[in-house]
Parts: structure tokens; C-alpha cells; sequence
């Protein structure tokens, strides 16, 4: 709320729909603090943003870059976000046969996967809502020290905010294409 009544404070253009998914985020928030501490006893370390544009390729052999997010994660959350991430199409919305041919692809070098998908699936609300708080202190002039990044700050709420309405759609598919 504190986010929210600054917002309303200093005008915001992103007032309007944080305030019309206060309730989402509330939810959103307890499903990933819920499924973080019942993933928190399985970690590996690992790049923790290995899209598409976070590898370059050289003459056939892939470069991986941008490692600033690198550290601790749950194998099963990270093999599920780098799935999402290599499996959107650019209108954001994930294919299937993309998202299963990479889980498959996994489970062939590692073997079976088990997995409780619902909570893995929760966990993914945690990073986008870190992020949301990021982008809500640079638009809010909090953690911002000029007019461009505050400028990037308020796109990237608004960008957020529909990112985790889009991802809660998309994981309703993905929980019925991993359990089945």
C-alpha cells in the first residue's frame, strides 16, 4: 500500500492498474513467500536468466551473458522459468510442443523429474515481484538518479503488472502439461 498511496501522491500513470490488482498481488505475494520456504532445502547454483537474449552465439557454439542475476535456485524453478522463457512466442504467449520438447530434453539427460509443479509454479511470482517493487523505487524516485531511469522505472511497472497477470494464466496450461 505504500507503493500505491505514493502513487496516488505524485500522479503515477501506473496507479489505476496497481490499485485494480492489489488483491492479485496480496495473493500473489503469499504464494510465492509459501512456496519459496518449501523449496528453500533444494539449491544449485545457476544463471537464473538463461533466455533467449542472454545467449550470443559464435560459429555455432552458445556464449552465455548478463550474469548479474546468477546465485542459488531451486533446480526444478529454474528448469520451469528457462522452459518459459524459450518457449513464448512474441505476441507472450508460450507453445507447448516448444516448452514439453525442452522439459523433455532435461529429463533425458537427468532422468525422471518429480516435482511438486504447484508450488515450482508459485515460485516463478517471487522474482517478477521483486522486480515490480525495483521498478515501482525507480519510478517513485526512491532508488533513481535521473529522469531516463526513472522514465524505464514507470514502463517497467506497468510491464510487470501485466507480465504476472500473464504468467498466472500461463501456469494453469503448464501444471496440466507437467502432471500429465
Amino acid at each position: 500500500m505504500f507503493y500505491l498511496n505514493k502513487g496516488k501522491n505524485e500522479n503515477s500513470e501506473w496507479i489505476e492498474i496497481l490499485d485494480s490488482n492489489i488483491n492479485k498481488l496480496y495473493e500473489w505475494s503469499m504464494k510465492a513467500k509459501n512456496s519459496s520456504s518449501m523449496l528453500a532445502f533444494n539449491k544449485v547454483i545457476s544463471h537464473r536468466d538463461l533466455e533467449p537474449k542472454n545467449v550470443m552465439w559464435r560459429q555455432g557454439i552458445p556464449i552465455i551473458i548478463d550474469w548479474e542475476s546468477a546465485g542459488y535456485i531451486n533446480p526444478m524453478h529454474d528448469l520451469v522459468e528457462t522452459a518459459v522463457y524459450w518457449s513464448v512466442d512474441s505476441a507472450g504467449s508460450i507453445n507447448k510442443e516448444r516448452f514439453l520438447a525442452f522439459i523433455a530434453g532435461y529429463e533425458k539427460r537427468v532422468g525422471s523429474l518429480t516435482a511438486n509443479w504447484e508450488v515450482v509454479l508459485d515460485n516463478g511470482f517471487a522474482g517478477k515481484l521483486d522486480w515490480l517493487e525495483y521498478s515501482l523505487k525507480r519510478s517513485l524516485w526512491i532508488e533513481c538518479t535521473d529522469v531516463e531511469e526513472q522514465l524505464v522505472g514507470t514502463s517497467q511497472v506497468i510491464w510487470t503488472l501485466e507480465a504476472l497477470k500473464q504468467y498466472e494464466n500461463m501456469i494453469s496450461d503448464i501444471k496440466i502439461w507437467l502432471n500429465t
